[in-house]
């Protein structure tokens, strides 16, 4: 009989942690319901550079956000970190100081066929280029800031606590300044099992 593996208990605990801050906030919670399907998949860690620079300083965060932001900090070295881009995009840089965790989704540390959930670390000074997925997006804030901006949306200078969303085929861009962030994103609809698109600097 095949046995099931069990997560380890830094991913039970940020699984909980998300599901918990989502019930919290109306916005997320109205945005996507966290899945009913969720089944733990062992994926081994994969560290990216990224990982020192959220666990030496990964912003301010807020009375909300505190509980899961520590718990992000504590099952970052058990995760399976991802980075969408490549240096020829984004820069040597960027990818220093970048990665995210697919927490549930088609390819999370959860499987859910239903909705996606990640959480993403940016360093400061770092310029994240317009890009565009066929996927709704909600992003929260919880630690951390940076200037969000979107097509036909003004800019909009985000702090813990504050949401952004982004429709289908959007094209949007982030900036952070002086302090990284910290965000848990939310995915929706079509191309849930999408990439995010950038321009070939190229091309």
């Amino acid at each position: 009989m095949l046995i099931s593996p069990e997560p380890p208990l830094a991913m039970t605990t940020l699984r909980d942690a998300a599901i918990a801050l989502i019930a919290t906030m109306p916005a997320l919670s109205a945005f996507v319901p966290v899945p009913d399907d969720l089944t733990f998949v062992d994926r081994p860690p994969h560290p990216v550079p990224g990982v020192a620079h959220l666990l030496a300083d990964c912003g301010a965060t807020d009375a909300g956000t505190e509980t899961f932001v520590q718990s992000v900090r504590q099952a970052a070295p058990f995760a399976d970190w991802q980075q969408t881009y490549t240096e020829a995009q984004v820069g040597a840089d960027f990818l220093a100081r970048y990665g995210w965790i697919e927490l549930w989704g088609p390819q999370g540390h959860f499987f859910s066929a239903t909705a996606r959930a990640y959480v993403a670390f940016w360093g400061a000074g770092l310029d994240y280029d317009w890009h565009w997925h066929e996927a709704e997006e909600l992003y929260l804030v919880v630690s951390g800031g940076a200037l969000f901006r979107a097509k036909d949306m003004p800019d909009a200078a985000l702090s813990a606590g504050d949401t952004r969303l982004h429709l289908s085929n959007q094209p949007h861009a982030m900036q952070t300044g002086k302090n990284p962030i910290l965000t848990l994103v939310l995915w929706r609809g079509p191309g849930l099992d999408g990439v995010p698109h950038m321009p070939d600097p190229a091309a």
